[in-house]
């Protein structure tokens, strides 16, 4: 019975297993042909998989609120006839009704125009922030053309930056700077990328990583503790000394790095002396030649080295010459700062002299163009200077007309001058100054400190100026180094870089500058330059001030310090409204977007921190060199805002140890910056240069009339007095 009923268990067992497997066998059949059955349309063709859905262009219309330096007429077939009227023509397009689409990243328009643009500027505006610096990017230039062509640009980094494209956004355009410039426009839209875009896009990434490989390694540097060292680099008349010492096993010599060679990119050191103690001192010939140049080392830094096999390994951050330890040529007394009071970008005008002493400034800044002057070859009416073995020329008429009549006038009153080192890429001088990743958008250069050729020629030109303007009836006693650098996409261009790698180009230019300069003027400063941005970009593809100092302070620790100083253009951060004091992105914090006329405090703090000091004890400079508020019309109320912006400011200027004086910028209107940031009125035959009430305030400012004077600005600026004007910083 047992065994039957296992038998019978076992029988049915199979069968039940059986008809299961029948049963999913035809379930698979039939759901496989279903499957199959929607795949064959009637025809008995395949149907293949649903096609992609792109995004239909959303077109504009410059239709918006805003316009300036602009007449634009909109034509029934939506073709736009601008035409410019000043140097910052711009338009905004209406509000988007809808989100645009995520995939239309790409602004394209057809356009025609003679003049082509200069730089086309986009600011992404949105309903919270309206036109913001920060919120914008350069398009680049527009070609001129005749016929009706082709202009696109890709904004997909910029849109997913600015969470930009929602319903209620728009669009502003800034045409380049030309006036008198007639331009057609038609279809404007923004559509989804094409495959070529898309490979661009692609590249541009691929190039992204590496700068940021590339940066890193320059920040590790900069971080990193070494147990070598070089402990000082002495200057002599012919010889270089090198002093230091290194540790470890291997074989270890002393590498050379001059300014036109990438020390984060060479395998093998070329210029190299092998040491043989651990502590050492080496002399060596202070001029070398260098494809056929007379090549100074006083421009280069040393580090030691461990010898490897494909590549030398750095082994010590490397140093420049001690400052103190630099020959001269040269000794000139320093110029004292008499007062707080200055005057920004001087001109030869016949009211230089009027305005010099009726204004009692005690400092000036002047821009220093080089290639405005400088030549390869000789040129009539040039003057030859002897540079490493080389001679170069400058044009003594157009320096007599300009910096030398401006310079006998201010070193006659004892006014310290500072010149705003720049570099534009025109000419012969400039395509061979030219950075090579310059844009070819912006005003000014990076120098090319790339090649030899280039390096010389840029140190012939700073030689011949701390030459000529170190002189007793003609003086330029600091030296601002370029302008404006946290906006180095625009104002000191070397392409797209990481700040970090923008910073260690800058360096070389500033150290060039110092060095040279100090041979001839050992009381001399240079400033590096920067807008009111602090902790925030002032600009599309601008760096922040905060990092920018925090990298020249890793820099001077690591490679020796030398006093630098700090140029600020502390302007309202809204630069049309001259009421800062509103300031509200400008507060008491050290962690503040802006650093306005409102809040220099911050400023003053930060020098005063023995970490921001040169050598640790002693405060950098602070110069406002290009600061100020405007008067957006010549309506009594914009001019009398004016001058209250002047005065709240001036009241904090006047109090803070750490703020050494305001180049107030600037001296007239300029038509070509549209802001009437000046003492004076346009100097054209309809406003003559008349002064503006805020020059009458900039007399009386620091004399025994300014509190009377002063009192008719409380009420504008909101205040009963003058008191508790000083905010503590947090």
């Amino acid at each position: 019975m047992r065994e039957l009923k296992v038998f019978c268990t076992e029988k049915l067992r199979n069968y039940v297993g059986y008809y299961v497997m029948l049963f999913l066998m035809t379930f698979l059949i039939v759901n496989l042909t279903s499957c199959y059955d929607d795949l064959v349309e009637d025809g008995g063709t395949t149907t293949p998989p649903p096609a992609e859905i792109i995004p239909a262009p959303v077109y504009m219309l410059l239709d918006g609120k805003y316009k300036f330096d602009v007449a634009l007429t909109i034509h029934e077939d939506s073709t736009h006839t601008i035409v410019t009227t000043g140097g910052d023509p711009w338009a905004t397009t209406g509000v988007y009704k809808e989100d645009v689409p995520a995939e239309c990243n790409v602004l394209e328009f057809e356009y025609q125009t003679e003049m082509g643009m200069s730089n086309l500027e986009l600011f992404f505006m949105d309903v919270k922030t309206g036109i913001d610096p920060a919120r914008s990017m350069s398009a680049g230039t527009v070609p001129a053309s005749k016929d009706w062509a082709f202009f696109s640009v890709r904004l997909k980094d910029y849109r997913e930056k600015f969470n930009w494209g929602k319903k209620g956004d728009n669009l502003r355009m800034d045409f380049g700077t030309a006036s008198d410039n007639t331009i057609q426009m038609r279809n404007m839209r923004l559509r989804v990328m094409n495959d070529e875009e898309k490979q661009e896009e692609e590249d541009e990434k691929n190039e992204a990583l590496n700068k940021e490989k590339y940066e890193q390694g320059i920040k590790d540097y900069l971080a990193k503790r070494y147990d070598c060292q070089i402990t000082g680099v002495t200057v002599d008349e012919n010889k270089i000394t090198v002093r230091g010492n290194y540790s470890g096993e291997g074989a270890f010599f002393l590498g050379e790095t001059p300014p036109f060679v990438d020390m984060f990119k060479v395998g093998k050191v070329e210029s190299r002396t092998s040491l043989s103690t651990p502590s050492f001192e080496v002399s060596l010939d202070r001029y070398v030649t260098v494809n056929d140049y007379q090549y100074d080392r006083l421009l280069s830094k040393w580090a030691i080295f461990k010898e490897g096999g494909d590549k030398d390994e750095l082994v010590s951050h490397a140093r420049y010459a001690d400052v103190d330890e630099i020959r001269v040529k040269q000794t000139v007394d320093a110029i004292p700062l008499k007062s707080k009071r200055g005057l920004g970008g001087l001109i030869n005008h016949p009211l230089l002299e009027h305005d010099l002493d009726e204004l009692g400034i005690a400092s000036a800044t002047i821009n220093v163009l080089l290639n405005s002057f400088m030549h390869l070859s000789q040129q009539a009416g040039d003057i030859p200077h002897s540079y490493g073995g080389r001679t170069y020329y400058f044009n003594e008429p157009q320096l007599a007309g300009s910096l030398d009549v401006v310079l006998k006038q201010t070193t006659q009153r004892g006014i310290s001058v500072a010149g705003i080192l720049l570099i534009s890429p025109d000419g012969e001088v400039g395509e061979l100054l030219k950075h090579p990743d310059f844009n070819g958008v912006a005003p000014y250069t990076m120098p090319n400190m790339t090649t030899i050729e280039a390096t010389q020629c840029y140190a012939a030109a700073l030689d011949f100026l701390a030459k000529r303007y170190s002189q007793p009836d003609m003086r330029i006693a600091h030296w601002i180094i370029h302008n404006e650098v946290d906006g180095g996409i625009h104002w000191t261009n070397m392409g797209d870089k990481p700040v970090a790698t923008f910073m260690d180009t800058y360096l070389r230019s500033m150290r060039m500058c110092y060095n040279i300069i100090h041979q001839y003027d050992q009381n001399s400063e240079v400033f590096i330059s920067f807008s009111h941005g602090w902790n925030i970009a002032a600009g599309g593809g601008w760096y922040k001030v905060r990092d920018m100092l925090d990298l020249m302070n890793q820099f001077s620790e690591a490679e020796g310090d030398f006093f630098w100083s700090l140029a600020c253009h502390s302007y309202p951060a809204q630069l049309g409204n001259p009421c800062t004091w509103d300031d509200a992105q400008a507060t008491y914090s050290m962690d503040t977007e802006y650093v306005t006329l409102k809040n220099l405090e911050v400023l003053d703090k930060w020098v005063s921190m023995s970490g921001n000091q040169y050598k640790g004890s002693i405060k950098r400079s602070v110069w406002l060199s290009e600061a100020g508020t405007c008067s957006p019309s010549y309506s009594d109320k914009d001019l009398q805002n004016q001058a209250a912006g002047f005065a709240y400011g001036w009241k904090k200027i006047n109090t803070l140890e750490g703020i050494n004086g305001l180049q107030w910028h600037s001296w007239f209107d300029n038509s070509g910056d549209g802001a009437m940031l000046g003492l004076r009125k346009y100097a054209d035959e309809v406003h003559n240069g008349d002064i503006k009430p805020v020059w009458t305030a900039y007399q009386k400012a620091g004399t025994d009339e300014e509190e009377e004077y002063f009192k008719q600005y409380l009420s504008i600026i909101g205040i009963d007095g003058w008191d508790g004007i000083i905010q503590d910083i947090q």
